[in-house]
């Protein structure tokens, strides 16, 4: 039964495979798919089932074609597990890989899984021994269709993968495949290092020191579990090609020390260790990769820079000429300061062999220096002669090439250890020691960088560092750094008990800190343990020497000198220093027994000299045995020349040598070459030698600050008295020397207090007491200054220079006055200073070119100011000029004729002129005593422009040709010697302004090219066109020099007079008016113009006295006027115009004065010209004087002067005379009516009637007098003579308002009322004239008269007259108390004080009261209301 059913079962199953095959064939897949599973159902591990179901997934493009691909690689896998022999699966299932692809990879089957399969097929098809050729063609579809397939193909296919030796060959090369797995495997990584670093970066700071390394050790959980180092290994070693692998070593390396420096710090040893080997391994080779070189010597860790391998230095720098490094260590090979045999190097290169040959010469003299007979004095002063000048072909300037290469190509090596090392140790052999700290610093932080980071072995780098900078804490900034030098070598010998360096560098703290017992004990106990090194043999008998034990010291450093071998330059140098100490204690014995005077053999000396020549034959750099030369020539042989060339050769070798450097900077100051010095103490300051002597001496830092000084380089110097002055507060020359630089920069106040310092300090410091009276002066302390200067002089008599500033500062003292408008007390200084100068000129019979200067502006003076032209002391100015021997200008002297002789014979002369010709004098005598062949020619045209200025002065004063000829010579030679000379090209251009003005315009516009922003220049050349009345021209530039100068009142000025020129009077008005406001009321041309103006502006237009804003401008112009006399008092156009505004201020006394003067300058002019013009002006001026008397009450006097002028006047037909006739019969009219002779007064006032019958103030002033007269008749001829006008010309304000006084005061009832109706009907444009509101007052006073009550018809008159004059208090006084008020008292319209206070009074409360009293104290009524208040 069994059989039978598993028949009948085999039949069906073979049925149901026929079927599914069928079906598969006729393409009805899901039909196919049915038939496979039944037969699965009867044998589950069917395997034609399995892949019939495979096929017909696999085909089936209905429904979810990714299920049905995973359905169908699972049935293949199905079969393939139950027959793993059989080929078909495994060739559908790969048909079914190359048809799918990119559905199938990597989404349903791993590629890892995919190349597992791969390995498992070609397996097979080898056991059947069947063509892979389908299998690879597979491979590198799936290859081309997925780009994601290409890194697990590289892994597959590396060496030593089963799948890559079986088919390999056939897809990549080996070494393609690691290549290109290395490259894709090292970029991965490093994306995903970058991804880890941006990630994690913002939670690390970066101020953290180890911010950089925190950041590398983010790359190890990347770098941990790389295999790239697998990968480099096996490239190198299938590589067969030296270049590439070479450049796959060098990308290995790089490799490697990435990873190093993100591992952590407990495992980065084992793969230093590793790499070092690389790296050594790489350098065996000669590889050309420069960071393995650069890693080899860093990563040596040499015990000393000695310990090089020279061969290697010259392999790396021969390859790697450009190589910061390898230049650095090439350069140390061939200094002299290694110990390196450079004959031994296969060198080519010339100056190399230089080098060689001055080594090898050098090393010859000192192996044979002792072997030689001692050479007799002459002999050895003729070598050191030829050490003293030797030229610049010394090997020195060679060793120096060493140290510029060293310098240049340190920066570029900021990452090595060892090139800081190196370096700092050449820095340190050359006593450079604040040169090599920060190269010290910067090496040691790369050693720790390296050991942190690296996880590197270097404990000779880092003790090499630590004892390097323990030395330059030794000698550099010694009193701030010698603990830290201490504590540095006690580190180094916990580390090394038995360091002698650092055993050495503690005794050296001690002598640099020169407690030389300290020193001497520890350096015994030293000795007895390196008794061989002789460097601590010699620094102990130094010791000795110090100690004043001279026996042992010369015993000791004798045993030194004998035991000393070696030809390095390090040997040498202890040799020379060995001598030179011995010679210095040998001298220490002669200074003893100097002081102890037991002797004055200088056997001692000549023995110190030997030593020293000695040592300079064994080493011609050493500083210390020229600089103790020097003192042996100065002390002993008395050869100042030698001296001085020794003492320059040691600071020429050692810019720290305090003594050398003393000495020449006293020989250059001695003979004022502050240059030289400057560049010794210079040098001197910033040497690293002199560091520890600088903390407490501060001339070498004064010295520069001088020479600055006299360079004029105050801005420079300031800091270098700044720095003495830090270093010794009571250097007292320092601190004059800061105040003068403060002064030349301008700071005059810090100057001040540095001088009252130094003062302080030393109150009898001559020279501090000139200088702060200098800085007084220049701050215009004049006082102060003068009186500090009159106690020098009457200290020191005979100092010119005191005397000369002296008179100097009364001088600008007087100038100074003259500018601030105190005329008299500039002139009485002035005479001081004069005097002055006569002492000097006479008693002490000197004559600097300050005081002639000085006696110029004086002078000048005098001339400025010629109301006190009377106080110039003339005998004394005579001595001054008598003193002076040659005074004569030849060709100057034929044109001016001006000269002592001549100014002595005139008896004409009066003192302006007398002054004007001391005045060319002085110039003259300044240019005479002043200039010399030698004489520069800036100084010569400053002389001769002087000259020129005085005799333009005399031309402007005296009016002389040959002034202006002269001062035209005397320009035109400034020009000669100095042709950019702006101020005498301008002064040229005026002096010849009135004969060529193409000349002058020519002058000017030279000027203009030299200084375009020059506004005088400007301001003359629109003078010299207003002058040829160029009016469109003269606009163009003083709109320019407006431009240029807006402050300065000059072209203010200009333009004010081209405006008066084309008529424009009310803009020119205002333009005097802001010219004299910028002049502050100081400039002479400014008052007069401004006078003038004001007078044309109040003359004829009716202003009368109680117009305050008239009253003002008048005053104003007086004292303008007033000004302007005290500087030019005989002016008669001054005088008129001061006669005119006094006379409206009623100021007649002073006008009287003034009117008097006049009067004397016009009488003494006719009688000198007998010119009518000047009859006729005095005819004028009378007039005005009867005026003035009227005004004094001198009627008589009046009168007498008004006839004179009338005598005169009416002999002239003009406005003018006609208007003089006028004056002098309205004067004697009322002359007489005063003097009570009405019948004259009447007489008068007729003769006025027919002269001016249509003026009103005439009528006005007849009524007036009439009225006053007293009678019934005269005061109705005074009524219709008002009338009576009226009638003939109409209704004029000014007589109705006078018809209404009278009116009112004689009670004429029956016209009030129709002269109120005449005064309401007024028209318009007479109520706007009555400005100061007689209308309404009138009007008012009239209502009352009339017994009327104020109603509200009078109210438009009140509101009409607030209308046209707001600003007005008055004219709303009875509209309101308060606004009139607040109008008075903000300063609308100009009150007196009085006005002002009354106003207050009249609010009767008690704030207003109060202000009232502050205003006028004096009130009555204003205290009577306050009273009332309580």
């Amino acid at each position: 039964m069994d059989n039978k059913s598993e028949n009948l079962n085999a039949t069906k199953l073979k049925q149901l495979l026929k079927e599914a095959k069928s079906e598969v064939a006729r393409g009805d897949y899901e039909e196919a798919i049915d038939i496979c599973k039944q037969t699965l159902k009867l044998d589950k591990h069917n395997y034609f089932a399995y892949v019939f179901l495979g096929k017909s997934y696999s085909c089936l493009d209905s429904g979810d074609i990714s299920k049905n691909i995973e359905n169908a690689i699972s049935a293949y896998r199905e079969a393939i597990d139950s027959i793993p022999s059989n080929l078909l699966a495994w060739k559908g299932l790969f048909k079914l890989f190359e048809e799918r692809q990119t559905m199938i990879f990597p989404h349903i089957i791993p590629l890892e899984m995919y190349f597992t399969l791969c390995d498992q097929y070609s397996d097979l098809l080898q056991e059947q021994q069947q063509s892979l050729v389908e299998l690879i063609h597979n491979i590198r579809m799936l290859r081309k269709a997925v780009p994601d397939i290409e890194y697990m193909f590289l892994q597959t296919m590396r060496p030593g993968v089963p799948l890559a030796e079986k088919i390999g060959r056939h897809l990549i090369k080996p070494q393609d495949c690691l290549k290109e797995l290395l490259s894709l495997t090292l970029t991965t990584e490093q994306s995903e290092v970058s991804k880890i670093v941006s990630r994690e970066r913002l939670k690390l700071s970066a101020n953290d020191p180890d911010y950089q390394i925190k950041i590398n050790q983010l790359a190890w959980e990347v770098y941990k579990n790389s295999k790239c180092d697998e990968y480099f290994n096996q490239l190198v070693n299938i590589t067969d090609n030296d270049e590439e692998r070479n450049e796959l070593e060098i990308k290995w390396l790089d490799h490697r020390i990435t990873v190093l420096h993100s591992m952590p710090a407990d495992t980065k040893h084992t793969l230093y260790g590793i790499i070092k080997t690389m790296v050594e391994d790489l350098v065996l080779v000669d590889t050309s990769s420069v960071r393995a070189w650069k890693l080899y010597f860093e990563w040596q860790d040499y015990q000393d820079l000695n310990s090089l391998d020279s061969k290697l230095v010259l392999r790396f720098f021969k390859k790697f000429p450009n190589e910061p490094l390898a230049v650095i260590l090439y350069s140390w090979l061939f200094s002299f300061f290694s110990k390196y045999d450079t004959t031994s190097f296969n060198i080519t290169d010339s100056n190399d062999k230089k080098v060689n040959e001055s080594r090898s010469n050098d090393k010859e003299l000192a192996d044979n220096d002792f072997n030689r007979e001692e050479l007799t004095n002459e002999e050895d002063i003729e070598e050191l002669k030829e050490m003293l000048e030797q030229d610049e072909d010394s090997p020195i300037l060679l060793e120096s090439d060493i140290l510029t290469s060293l310098i240049e190509y340190i920066p570029k090596a900021q990452t090595s250890a060892l090139a800081h090392r190196i370096v700092s140790q050449y820095y340190i052999l050359s006593r450079e020691y604040e040169a090599a700290l920060p190269y010290i610093k910067t090496g040691t932080s790369l050693v720790a960088n390296s050991i942190k980071s690296l996880g590197a072995t270097l404990p000779n780098s880092k003790l090499a560092f630590t004892l390097n900078l323990a030395t330059v804490y030794t000698y550099f900034d010694f009193k701030r750094n010698y603990k830290t030098a201490l504590a540095l070598y006690e580190k180094i010998l916990t580390v090394e008990p038995h360091n002698a360096s650092a055993k050495l560098g503690k005794g050296l703290i001690f002598i640099e800190m020169e407690n030389w017992k300290e020193a001497n004990n520890l350096l015994l106990d030293v000795r007895k343990e390196f008794s061989e090194n002789m460097e601590i043999v010699s620094a102990l008998g130094w010791t000795y020497t110090n100690l004043h034990q001279y026996d042992e010291a010369i015993d000791i450093l004798n045993t030194a000198l004998k035991n000393m071998k070696g030809t390095d330059i390090l040997s040498i140098e202890l040799h020379t220093m060995t001598l030179w100490r011995l010679a210095k204690t040998y001298l220490s014995i002669q200074e003893a027994k100097e002081i102890e005077n037991t002797s004055k053999d200088l056997s001692l000396v000549n023995l110190a000299y030997q030593l020293l020549i000695k040592s300079l034959k064994l080493l011609e750099t050493f500083s210390l045995s020229f600089s103790t030369l020097g003192h042996i020539y100065t002390e002993y042989y008395n050869d100042e020349q030698r001296a001085f060339g020794c003492y320059y050769k040691a600071f020429e070798l050692n810019s720290g040598d305090i003594i050398a450097a003393e000495y020449i900077i006293r020989k250059y100051t001695n003979a004022e070459n502050w240059s030289a010095a400057h560049a010794i103490a210079e040098a001197l300051v910033q040497s690293d030698g002199a560091k520890k002597y600088l903390k407490s001496l501060s001339w070498p830092y004064r010295v520069v600050g001088i020479s600055h000084l006299e360079r004029q380089q105050e801005a420079e110097s300031i800091e270098w008295f700044q720095s003495a002055l830090r270093i010794d507060k009571e250097d007292i020359e320092s601190w004059v020397g800061l105040g003068q630089a403060y002064v030349g920069c301008g700071r005059i106040e810090a100057s001040i207090k540095v001088f009252e310092k130094a003062i302080e300090l030393d109150s009898n410091h001559l020279y501090a007491k000139l200088f702060l009276a200098e800085s007084l002066s220049n701050i215009g302390e004049y006082e102060d200054s003068i009186l500090l200067l009159k106690e020098l002089t009457l200290s020191s008599l005979d100092q010119e220079v005191f005397h000369a500033t002296y008179a100097s500062t009364l001088t600008n003292y007087a100038t100074d006055l003259y500018n601030r408008g105190f005329l008299t007390k500039s002139i009485k200084v002035s005479v001081e200073a004069i005097d002055s100068i006569y002492h000097l000129f006479v008693d002490l019979q000197t004559h600097p070119q300050i005081a002639w200067i000085s006696l110029f502006s004086s002078l000048q003076l005098f001339i400025s100011v010629q109301s006190k032209i009377e106080e110039l002391p003339i005998e004394t100015l005579v001595s001054i000029f008598e003193t002076v021997k040659n005074l004569q200008i030849e060709e100057l002297d034929a044109i001016d004729k001006i000269n002592l002789e001549s100014i002595l014979s005139s008896t004409d002369d009066d003192n302006i002129t007398i002054a004007c010709k001391f005045l060319v004098l002085s110039s003259k005598c300044a240019f005479t005593s002043g200039t010399n062949s030698e004489t520069s020619a800036t100084v010569k045209s400053s002389l001769w422009h002087n000259i020129g200025v005085s005799e333009l002065v005399s031309l402007l004063m005296l009016r002389l040709p040959e002034s202006r000829d002269a001062a035209i010579f005397s320009f035109k030679k400034a020009i000669e010697y100095q042709s950019n000379s702006t101020k005498s090209w301008i002064a040229l251009g005026i002096s010849t302004m009135d004969i060529n003005w193409r000349v002058s315009q020519h002058c000017f516009i030279k000027s203009i090219a030299l200084s375009p922003k020059d506004t005088e220049v400007w301001f003359n050349l629109s003078l010299l066109a207003l002058k040829a009345k160029d009016l469109d021209f003269a606009r163009q530039v003083l709109a320019r020099t407006q431009s240029i100068a807006p402050q300065e009142s000059s072209p203010w000025l200009g333009m004010a007079l081209l405006l008066e020129k084309e008529g424009n009077t009310q803009e020119s008005i205002n333009m005097f008016s802001h010219a004299y406001i910028l002049a502050n009321g100081r400039s002479k041309v400014a008052q007069l113009l401004y006078a003038k103006n004001t007078l044309q502006n109040q003359i004829g237009y009716s202003k009368t006295e109680n117009n305050l804003d008239s009253l003002e401008e008048l005053s104003t112009a007086a004292y303008a006027l007033e000004q302007y006399l005290k500087k030019s008092p005989n002016d008669a156009y001054a005088l008129q115009s001061s006669l005119l505004v006094l006379e409206r201020l009623h100021q007649y006394l002073y006008a009287d004065k003034l009117a008097s003067r006049l009067s004397e300058i016009l009488e003494k002019r006719f009688e000198k010209t007998q010119d009518e013009k000047e009859l006729y002006n005095f005819a004028i001026i009378k007039s005005q004087i009867s005026r003035i008397q009227l005004g004094l009450g001198n009627y008589e006097t009046s009168i007498d002067n008004a006839n004179l002028s009338q005598g005169i006047i009416q002999e002239y037909d003009s406005s003018l005379a006609l208007s003089c006739q006028i004056s002098n019969n309205i004067c004697l009219g009322l002359a007489y009516y005063f003097l009570d002779d009405y019948d004259k007064t009447l007489e008068h006032f007729q003769i006025l009637t027919k002269l001016s019958e249509d003026s009103k103030y005439l009528v006005i002033l007849v009524s007036k007098v009439l009225y006053d007269i007293g009678s019934e008749e005269s005061k109705m001829i005074a009524l219709d003579e008002l009338t009576e006008y009226i009638a003939i010309n109409g209704n004029e304000l000014l007589v109705t308002l006078t018809i209404a006084a009278i009116s009112l005061l004689e009670n004429h009832v029956d016209i009030l009322e129709t002269i109120l109706q005449d005064l309401q009907n007024i028209s318009l444009s007479e109520k706007i004239k009555d400005t100061h509101l007689s209308l309404q007052f009138l009007i008012l006073n009239l209502v009352k008269k009339l017994e009327r009550t104020s109603s509200s018809s009078e109210l438009p008159l009140f509101q009409q007259t607030a209308f046209f004059f707001p600003n007005n208090d008055r004219s709303w006084k009875n509209l309101s108390e308060k606004i009139s008020l607040r109008v008075a008292s903000e300063g609308q319209n100009k009150l007196t004080a009085e006005q002002l206070s009354e106003k207050y009074s009249e609010m009767s409360n008690l704030r207003n009261i109060q202000r009232s009293l502050f205003l006028t104290p004096w009130s009555a009524k204003s205290l009577k209301s306050l009273n009332e208040c309580f």
